[in-house]
């Protein structure tokens, strides 16, 4: 039992939520103890206060009495002051004659212990022959006797001994209050955390479709939930890329693979001409090519589908990157006797890689040439706003079929099977896209196909720069 308690206590002293809420609740605390004691002082001066203005106005109002009836008119006043039964337990009487000698009074006491100037000073006193501790005034009066006022300080005591024991309870209380929280916070924490571990658990173990449930109140977790699905949901979507790149590279390699093989199987090394070795040498050494340009082009849409930058973005014109490359295709538009051209009026500036960017206008316009034919019809159109800069492909090639748009941007899917490619060319440009924060859209333009890339203005990554 006592282990138990023990690695129980252990187990919340190491959590980071109950020391968190203790240091707070520590902190608290002092705080109100800090200020149960500057209450516990001022009210004390406050009282300290009060006795003093009332002894001081007694004294003023005995003053008078003696102005008026002299010594005699003075001890009178004090006997009817001592028998009204108003305040006559607390209220302290001593009136000397010039001699020294008592004339009237309910207290025994050495004057000589305060100053006669009237200043008010706490002493011990006998009160009605009981020890009583007093707040007492001295003056000397003009025949020289002494008058002694004073104002017994029981109920002052009593008050703050009041006071220090509610302040105390309080403390208590609230000392109480502190380790309750601090449990209670830490369970509360410990629960909203223990989705997270479990949630976190779970994917390590290699279920990649968990998430952390949603909770009802938007505050700091469930935020921090958000981010972490959403790094779930982009791992998961990289792990299905993986998986299905092997699935595809494996597929796609092994029939050019086999026919390698096969092809050198049936070649007479000893016996078949020198041409006809040297014939099938090179178009092994072609396919070859082929399988090195399928690996390098998944590489690369590996590494933009990572997220990888191979140099930051900068500042760039989107506008003079499609200029280039309409410069860079109008041989070859005027060679299948197509029409290429540029609309764009004015400048779209923005932040990215430009030779990416390039590629993937280059990618897009030779897909345009590769499918629409000859007579082909290609517009490049940019516009910009202070949301976005879209980048539009439009040409009056067949387009693709609807049922096949879905299927757009895997790798190896080729919507044309008649036209030769890898079906890797709209993966990439696609890679590019997202690696610019954008979104790529494919739609029949009826006739043709219109490919538009969307880039966001403003964010970390694409910010323009009017």
């Amino acid at each position: 039992m006592i282990r138990r308690l023990g690695q129980l206590f252990n187990a919340i002293s190491n959590s980071v939520a109950f020391r968190l809420t203790l240091n707070y609740s520590v902190l608290a605390l002092l705080t109100s103890l800090v200020s149960l004691m500057f209450v516990y002082y001022q009210s004390v001066k406050i009282l300290e206060s009060q006795f003093s203005r009332q002894v001081q106005i007694t004294a003023q109002r005995m003053n008078a009495h003696y102005e008026q009836g002299g010594l005699a008119g003075l001890a009178n006043e004090i006997t009817l002051e001592m028998a009204d039964h108003v305040n006559s337990d607390t209220e302290m009487f001593m009136l000397l004659d010039p001699i020294g000698r008592m004339v009237v009074g309910n207290i025994a006491w050495d004057p000589s212990d305060a100053p006669l100037n009237g200043s008010g000073v706490m002493r011990s006193v006998l009160l009605r022959g009981e020890p009583a501790h007093g707040y007492l005034v001295a003056r000397t009066l003009p025949d020289g006797s002494t008058l002694i006022i004073g104002h017994d300080l029981r109920d002052l005591y009593e008050l703050t001994d009041l006071i220090r024991t509610v302040s105390l309870a309080a403390t208590g209380v609230i000392a109480l209050l502190v380790l309750l929280g601090a449990a209670l916070f830490r369970r509360v924490l410990q629960r909203r955390v223990e989705v997270i571990r479990r949630t976190a658990a779970q994917v390590g173990a290699g279920q990649w479709g968990q998430r952390i449930p949603a909770h009802p109140t938007q505050d700091e977790f469930a935020m921090l939930s958000n981010d972490i699905n959403g790094m779930l949901d982009r791992i998961e979507q990289l792990m299905h890329g993986v998986r299905n790149v092997s699935d595809a590279v494996a597929h796609q390699l092994r029939t050019p693979l086999t026919r390698m093989q096969a092809r050198l199987r049936t070649i007479d090394w000893n016996g078949a001409p020198r041409e006809e070795i040297r014939a099938n040498v090179e178009r092994l050494s072609a396919e070859l090519d082929d399988l090195v340009k399928i690996s390098e082009k998944l590489l690369h849409i590996a590494e933009l589908e990572s997220g990888a930058r191979r140099k930051d973005f900068e500042p760039i014109r989107l506008d003079t990157i499609a200029h280039d490359v309409v410069d860079l295709y109008e041989a070859v538009a005027e060679e299948q006797n197509a029409e290429l051209w540029l609309d764009s009026s004015t400048p779209a500036p923005m932040r990215g890689d430009p030779d990416l960017l390039a590629g993937a206008l280059a990618t897009l316009v030779d897909n345009s040439l590769k499918y629409a034919g000859a007579h082909a019809r290609i517009q490049i159109t940019i516009t910009q706003n202070s949301h976005q800069t879209t980048l539009t492909v439009t040409d009056n090639g067949p387009g693709i079929p609807p049922e096949k748009l879905p299927r757009i941007g895997e790798r190896f899917y080729r919507a044309h099977r008649h036209v030769p490619g890898y079906g890797l060319g709209l993966t990439t440009v696609m890679a590019i896209t997202r690696l610019h924060d954008g979104t790529m859209t494919l739609h029949n333009a009826e006739p043709g196909l219109c490919v538009r890339l969307i880039f966001p203005q403003g964010s970390e990554v694409i910010a323009a720069s009017a």
